[in-house]
């Protein structure tokens, strides 16, 4: 994708100029009535954008460079107030209507190589499935339509993959977990992990995670869960549908997390917890106790957000 020939640095071109008109139509939201028809034909970040360039202004902290700004701006609800009138679409959903930009701008998605990758004989694999390179999938796996493995990811046996499910490069899903039973004289044998895993539709695994495989029922990544790089889902646990968990975080053994909780970057979660639905648990949380729905927590051990502030407050008072 290239920039706009004489344009700044930075930013992608669409494949023919668009008024902010026609844009809104096809992605909503409302444009100032003095730029209804004028022409779009670049995207780009704020700071490389000039005029006839669209800008996403979706933080705060941008605000000055928005107002300095030659270019239009596609501009959250929440901020429509920091900026004048004249150049701007605001748009409620302002991320998911850049992401349909530029989903349009990107074009169709490259298939993947299917070979070298390696295909259990009784594993079930769809056919409008995408295999990367160096992938292996173990005999009785089942891949859904239209899943994407991508290179060197692994998917064991007894793992079943919805539709639309992609499995990040060099993920693992389907590793028995990490159990072990003690016995006479300090014994230690390997719990076999036999339940599997359920991702169901439209799950994203993110490169280098891991998702183990249940004891006797399966581990479980409900409906739209979205996981970022390196997070570690251990065995029995249960991810509800909608959740979108940030890159480094883990959660241990037989945790049940509800539906649309919003889990920060390597937040640890101990075994047996419940976090209800909608909560949200801050970057670096430690989470040792249940949490109930929709409370937003922070610290180790996490609790709500504001008593963590406070506590933090007062100890650094006391330096």
């Amino acid at each position: 994708m290239s920039t706009r020939e004489g344009g700044p640095e930075g930013g992608v071109a669409l494949a023919a100029p668009m008024t902010l008109a026609e844009l809104a139509r096809l992605h909503g939201g409302v444009i100032d009535e003095a730029a209804r028809d004028s022409l779009v034909h670049r995207i780009a970040p704020i700071e490389a954008a000039g005029e006839g360039d669209l800008a996403p202004f979706f933080a705060y902290e941008h605000a000055g460079a928005a107002r300095e700004t030659r270019a239009f701006l596609l501009v959250d609800a929440t901020l429509a107030k920091e900026l004048p009138e004249g150049r701007r679409w605001v748009h409620p959903h302002a991320a998911y209507a850049l992401a349909g930009l530029l989903e349009a701008v990107g074009g169709p998605e490259a298939r993947l190589p299917s070979r070298p990758a390696f295909v259990g004989e009784a594993a079930r694999v769809a056919e409008t499935a995408q295999v990367g390179p160096g992938a292996v999938i173990l005999d009785d796996a089942v891949v859904g339509a239209d899943c994407v493995i991508e290179p060197n990811a692994v998917v064991y046996g007894r793992v079943r993959l919805g539709a639309r499910v992609r499995v990040g490069a060099g993920a693992i899903v389907g590793r028995p977990g990490f159990g072990w039973a003690f016995g006479p004289g300090g014994a230690v044998r390997r719990m076999p992990q036999l339940g599997g895993v359920v991702v169901e539709e439209d799950v994203e695994i993110g490169p280098l995670c891991t998702i183990d495989a249940g004891t006797l029922s399966p581990t479980r990544l409900e409906r739209g869960v979205k996981l970022d790089a390196q997070v570690h889902v251990a065995h029995n646990v249960v991810i509800g549908a909608g959740t979108l968990v940030a890159a480094q975080s883990g959660f241990a053994g037989s945790t049940r997390i509800g539906a649309r909780v919003f889990v920060g970057g390597q937040v640890g979660v101990a075994d047996h917890v419940t976090v209800g639905e909608g909560a949200r648990i801050a970057a670096k949380a430690g989470v040792i106790g249940d949490i109930p729905s929709g409370v937003t927590v922070a610290g180790y051990p996490a609790v709500e957000r504001m008593r963590w502030l406070r506590g933090m407050a007062r100890l650094l008072r006391k330096r």
